[in-house]
């Protein structure tokens, strides 16, 4: 007799554990095949998509009628939004300065701001609306004076915000360079070795920099004027904010502790107590003599003070990035501006 006949039963568990096994592995060679066939074609389609992104478009009169349809939609749209866009801000288009005329009236500027926050907001030792160099030099050419003569009174728009909202201390003020002040890079070129036409910019952006000292109230004022349309002539965003308090941690239980207050002399509260502290006897009903100590007309007693303030009066360092933004129409815009 057999071993398999001896032993039935353990020899059909291996048998099924065998079966089991086997199909398992078919299953996963199975699987593996499918997936090795799924990242193929992942692949595939990967390369095929990159090879669509990196090809030329072909230069057939079909593709040229297609690409200035595209370009002629683009250019109505873009000039609906920049009519839109125009209307949105006032009209702060500067006159025509010349170059020593922008340093004069730079000075004068900085005389009447310096004027203005005398006693009301302290300015930084070498304040010259972020103007600094305008100071020993001029501009380069008339029309840079201009572009600057209208960005010296944004920022000079921003300056007296500050002072008007009750800023206690401005640190440190800085600008955006233009276009023009920077070094020139040259343009790109096209194949044919011209300089590449640049598209049309709809939206001029510069951005005023700085750093202030104040308390909630005043800076919460400010970034209202800022964003008020009829308070501040230009369009300006408040891109970045970043604040830091003087107290890094609340007080403690113990420094938050109630105590009693006199009430100032003059007010109604100190007129009160000082008419109950020397109001003559009342006689007792009966004519009996009154008594020697009422205390239904003693002096009043220090009133206990209810509520401190724990937070909310502290020193606020305010870091500002804010954009002033001047949208142009298309027929002002002018390529690589």
């Amino acid at each position: 007799m057999s071993w398999i006949q001896q032993n039935k039963v353990p020899a059909a568990i291996m048998g099924l554990s065998a079966a089991g096994a086997a199909g398992l592995g078919f299953m996963m060679f199975q699987s593996w095949q499918e997936h090795s066939s799924a990242l193929e074609q992942f692949d595939n389609l990967n390369r095929g998509i990159q090879g669509l992104n990196s090809a030329v478009l072909a230069p057939t009169p079909q593709n040229l009628e297609l690409k200035k349809g595209l370009v002629g939609e683009l250019t109505t749209e873009a000039g609906k939004l920049s009519t839109v866009l125009t209307r949105l801000q006032g009209d702060v288009k500067p006159e025509a300065i010349s170059d020593t005329g922008f340093q004069a009236k730079l000075k004068t500027r900085i005389a009447e701001v310096r004027n203005l926050a005398a006693g009301r907001m302290a300015l930084p030792a070498e304040f010259n609306l972020a103007f600094d160099r305008y100071n020993s030099e001029l501009p380069k050419s008339n029309d840079e004076a201009t572009e600057l003569s209208g960005y010296l009174d944004a920022v000079e728009s921003i300056v007296k915000s500050m002072v008007q909202s009750g800023v206690a201390q401005l640190d440190m003020i800085s600008r955006s360079d233009l276009p023009s002040e920077k070094s020139s890079a040259p343009a790109p070129k096209s194949k044919g070795g011209q300089p590449a036409p640049a598209a049309p910019q709809l939206v001029k952006r510069q951005t005023v920099t700085a750093v202030i000292t104040t308390d909630q109230a005043a800076l919460q004022i400010l970034l209202s004027k800022l964003a008020s349309p009829s308070e501040m002539p230009y369009f300006t965003v408040v891109r970045l904010v970043r604040i830091e308090n003087e107290r890094k941690e609340g007080p403690l239980r113990a420094d938050v502790g109630l105590h009693t207050i006199t009430p100032p002399e003059g007010t109604e509260a100190a007129d009160n107590a000082a008419l109950i502290a020397v109001a003559p006897p009342v006689p007792a009903p009966g004519g009996a003599n009154p008594p020697e100590k009422d205390d239904t007309i003693a002096a009043v007693q220090p009133m206990n003070q209810d509520a401190v303030d724990v937070l909310g009066k502290e020193a606020l360092k305010a870091y500002l990035e804010i954009d002033i933004i001047s949208f142009q129409t298309t027929a002002s815009a002018a390529p690589g501006r």
